[in-house]
């Protein structure tokens, strides 16, 4: 758990699972919502981990190692999947009552 986090573990709780994991669910739902396939929450998921990375960095002066990044990219992807899956099961239920009882 050291390598993953360069810094405070506060601070990597905050910003990286509590602010990243729910901007991630907001982006999980919002492509499911707007009927967008699944290839692409691994590019939203990318860009929310550079934005996590990059407050650790400017609000915290933590560095910029690769190992965090791909740990709040890994979070990001997991929130994100199950956001999407959520959301996409509610409209098919929705949608399509007949076939999800």
């Amino acid at each position: 758990m050291t390598a993953l986090v360069t810094g405070d573990l506060r601070v990597f709780i905050g910003v990286t699972l509590v602010l990243g994991g729910l901007a991630s669910f907001a982006s999980g739902r919002a492509v499911a919502r707007a009927w967008r396939p699944l290839w692409l929450l691994p590019l939203y998921g990318l860009l929310l981990a550079l934005a996590m990375r990059f407050l650790h960095w400017a609000l915290f002066q933590e560095s910029l190692a690769p190992l965090p990044a791909l740990a709040a990219y890994g979070w990001s992807l997991a929130a994100q999947g199950v956001a999407w899956l959520l959301a996409r099961r509610a409209m098919m239920r929705r949608q399509y009552p007949w076939q999800y009882p």
